[in-house]
């Protein structure tokens, strides 16, 4: 059975997305770590267990550490997000070809009664609805692709 290669790219990007989901709470293991450092250097020095001096520098350490952990979790969400809206795209145009297809099997068959009617009426109704819709986000998706890269040049 051949895969599609719109099927193809939505299984492409749900591992993605299960990749992406991984280093998301990885990163937010690592950021309640550096939390829970920052907030226990204070009490070592209180209890003279280290130096004011090398706790100050431990702290800033750790709060650059931090601030590139949030910074990293922060361009991560964003592609993330990328990549949770090209598989919504992606699903909804299955979703129109799956209709479109209905539609033209409806269409073919014996002359249809009044819920067959009905039924052919939702699905072009749909279609014309989702469609829209569909080319809206792939050509802003396009958009922003080819502004990026003319950015970047």
């Amino acid at each position: 059975m051949a895969i599609s290669q719109l099927e193809q790219a939505m299984a492409t990007l749900r591992l993605s997305l299960a990749e992406m989901r991984n280093k998301e709470d990885q990163m937010d293991a690592l950021v309640n770590q550096f939390q829970t450092q920052l907030r226990r250097l204070p009490r070592q020095v209180v209890y003279g267990q280290t130096s004011l001096e090398m706790s100050l520098t431990a702290m800033g350490e750790i709060e650059e550490r931090l601030d590139d952990a949030v910074a990293n979790r922060r361009r991560l969400l964003a592609i993330k997000d990328t990549a949770t809206q090209e598989l919504e795209a992606l699903q909804l145009l299955k979703r129109v070809d799956e209709a479109r297809s209905k539609l033209a099997d409806l269409k073919k068959g014996i002359p249809a009664d009044e819920n067959v009617q009905v039924e052919i009426r939702q699905l072009e109704s749909f279609i014309a609805a989702n469609s829209r819709q569909a080319e809206q986000a792939i050509t802003e998706r396009f958009r922003e692709r080819t502004n990026g890269d003319w950015a970047l040049s």
